[in-house]
């Protein structure tokens, strides 16, 4: 499958979010070597928050999970 075929198929899958199509349509006008270390740095920011929230409630979380 294409590279274009998936794009398309990620812009017309309706579980897509909107959030998700924006930026992809976004992007695609964008210089692609802008666009892709844009998204990589977005990436690295969200993946730290995310585990920072993990970290201030690990004790919650490990309540929640079965051992």
């Amino acid at each position: 499958m294409t590279i274009e075929k998936v794009i398309e198929e990620v812009l017309n899958d309706a579980t897509t979010s909107d959030w998700l199509k924006s930026a992809l349509r976004s992007a695609l006008s964008r210089d692609v070597l802008d666009a892709a270390n844009d998204a990589e740095f977005l990436f690295s920011i969200l993946s730290k928050r995310l585990n920072a929230i993990f970290h201030e409630h690990s004790e919650i979380i490990a309540e929640c999970v079965p051992l």
